[in-house]
């Protein structure tokens, strides 16, 4: 081997080394980006805390008054029933919908994997619920 193609090779593999380093310090630059500033808009936990947050807004940054804050939240009521509605309309269809789902999965299992998925399904459902109380509080 020339001594040419070993100082080729040795700038290659330094070429190598040092781009990768250079897209690690950008990754990580980038990443660090993004986490600050979804740190920064944590979303509203509660209804209560969205409507909070909302009204607080209409406030500071459009500047409404008493009577509109009122009639603001006359309608927020009034979306919060229409959506309320539609969401239980629409039950009964999304329900069939999961249970075609599961009735699809199971027909893939063994019986011993329905078992296991069924214990599965239930240990999900519960975590769900105990997430869901703790957003309520």
């Amino acid at each position: 081997m020339s001594p040419r193609s070993r100082i080729t090779i040795t700038l290659y593999v330094i070429l190598v080394f040092a781009s990768g380093i250079l897209v690690g310090i950008e990754s990580h630059r980038l990443y660090a980006t993004n986490y600050t500033a979804r740190a920064n808009t944590i979303p509203p936990q509660t209804m209560g805390e969205f409507r909070r947050r909302y009204l607080e807004g209409m406030r500071t940054q459009v500047g409404v008054n008493a009577e509109q804050i009122v009639e603001i939240n006359a309608i927020l009521e009034d979306t919060k029933r229409k959506v309320d509605e539609l969401s239980a309309a629409e039950k009964p269809l999304h329900d069939k919908i999961q249970q075609d789902h599961i009735d699809q999965i199971k027909a893939l299992l063994t019986p011993d994997q329905r078992v296991r998925y069924e214990a599965w399904r239930a240990a999900r459902a519960k975590a769900q619920r105990e997430a869901q109380r703790a957003q309520q509080k």
